[in-house]
């Protein structure tokens, strides 16, 4: 930490979404408002900033390319269809670069570019007419590649998650926000594009086990009984379908059903092998490389790992499937910061959530103006964290913030 920033740190900031903020979805923490999104980037732009894309990053913390002062990269994960119709428009507006980590098997197969802002722009279709829920499909990411204002990379494949142990924490039941919405991606990979638009929870017989789970990279996987899966499943239909979730106490007339069914003391199943794992991992990381490569025609030579989840395993995957370099998950313990003549292996980000935490309650909202203390902060600036400290204690009195 110095009293000034180090400007040869480069910043790199973590978004998913914009614009779906309110939007009836288990992640919708994950967007933030267009006018927010667009503040917080002038606000960058109007302090110097220059952006740049993954590889020049990776050269330059390599000591093969020198940057600008003050570079900062932007990132977005998972490829929602916001990228193109609310982000892109204002990127291109204020002269900004970004990389968008895309997950293949949520890519929309739709073939035609959708409108976007710069649309409503022009007069050619309302405002309230665009379509923002949703993915991206190829033609879309085309030709954001070939402005030279987007550069793709790699989420891997699937992005999901894995039961991977016999222990229930929950069975599926009707919700107007699905907790799992995994569940039914698992079920049905051709649907995964729509999960957003349309009510998926059917593709899973209601009163299914929802057994501890993990990260799919990450995550060693338990294949469960399937006839014992449907003994318990056969029961809700039998009681009711939907409706059996209406009766108060369900979750206790299931758990007395598990003992009944002779699994109240361990559910049936087995855990994939080591050298199983590794092939999925694998076969996972480049199959993700492979299709952005053949749609985009371009080289992937960098992935963000879905949900942060990887280890040591992953890590050599994605080093024998090609890659040169992927993220550092944001609660990594480690103080690395990206900087010339450092490892470009693991690049650091840091995310761009509006809500501020102190002492592990949540203590308010911050703006374009909190989000550059962070950024300065970030860039072992001790001044900069003292206020960005102060400013959360002002909150956390119950006085404005910034």
């Amino acid at each position: 930490m110095r009293l000034l920033r180090n400007s040869k740190i480069v910043p790199v900031l973590m978004f998913h979404s914009v614009g779906l903020e309110s939007h009836s979805w288990i992640w919708s923490m994950l967007s933030e408002s267009v006018e927010s999104f667009e503040q917080k980037l002038t606000a960058l732009k109007e302090r110097g900033f220059t952006t740049i894309l993954w590889g020049d990053l990776y050269d330059y913390m390599a000591g093969s390319r020198p940057l600008p002062r003050d570079s900062i990269l932007i990132t977005f994960d998972d490829g929602y269809l916001d990228n193109w119709v609310l982000a892109y428009p204002i990127l291109k507006r204020l002269g900004m670069k970004a990389t968008i980590f895309v997950t293949p098997e949520f890519v929309d197969p739709g073939s035609s570019a959708r409108p976007t802002l710069d649309d409503v722009e022009t007069g050619q279709c309302a405002r309230d007419e665009l379509q923002i829920a949703g993915f991206l499909n190829w033609s879309e990411m085309r030709s954001m590649e070939s402005s030279g204002f987007i550069d793709v990379q790699s989420h891997a494949l699937t992005h999901t998650w894995y039961f991977k142990s016999p222990h229930i924490v929950d069975f599926h039941a009707p919700d107007p926000r699905p907790r799992y919405p995994w569940l039914m991606w698992n079920a049905r990979p051709d649907r995964k594009p729509f999960y957003l638009v349309e009510d998926q929870q059917p593709f899973v017989p209601w009163g299914h086990p929802v057994f501890e789970h993990e990260k799919a990279l990450l995550c060693t996987r338990f294949f469960p009984d399937d006839n014992r899966v449907g003994d318990i499943a056969g029961y809700v239909a039998g009681n009711g379908g939907a409706a059996f979730f209406e009766t108060p106490g369900w979750r206790t007339t299931l758990s007395q059903v598990l003992v009944h069914l002779g699994l109240g003391e361990g559910f049936p199943g087995r855990y994939e092998t080591e050298g199983e794992r590794e092939t999925r991992v694998y076969t996972e990381l480049l199959t993700s490389k492979r299709m952005l490569e053949r749609n985009l025609a371009k080289v992937v030579d960098f992935v963000c790992w879905p949900g942060g989840g990887n280890d040591a395993m992953v890590r050599r995957a994605a080093l024998a499937a090609g890659y040169k370099s992927w993220t550092l998950g944001t609660r990594d313990p480690s103080a690395k910061r990206n900087l010339p003549n450092t490892d470009p292996t693991s690049i650091r980000r840091m995310n761009t959530s509006n809500e501020v935490w102190l002492w592990g309650r949540r203590v308010g909202t911050g703006g374009s103006r909190h989000q550059l203390l962070r950024v300065y902060a970030h860039q072992m600036s001790l001044w900069h964290s003292t206020l960005a400290y102060a400013n959360k204690a002002a909150m956390f009195a119950g006085r404005r913030g910034l």
